[in-house]
């Protein structure tokens, strides 16, 4: 017997690395504010990047495979 397997949204994933590098850049800003150094603020995008291209590029891989997929 088949199971149904539900396939992931890759807007979902999307959104995900949007919310995540929004919250640690919020956050980088917020360690500048309090701390007076402009480190903080580059750190936080280099996390943020580290964290959500591979969201980003995983989401881009799956919305081509379904793209190609459908026709």
């Amino acid at each position: 017997m088949m199971a149904l397997v539900e396939k992931p949204d890759p807007r979902r994933k999307l959104m995900l690395a949007g919310a995540l590098d929004s919250l640690v850049i919020i956050l980088g800003v917020a360690l500048f504010v309090t701390s007076g150094n402009f480190i903080w603020i580059i750190g936080a995008i280099a996390i943020g990047a580290a964290i959500s291209v591979p969201l980003i590029v995983s989401a881009m891989r799956e919305l081509k495979e379904q793209k190609d997929a459908s026709g």
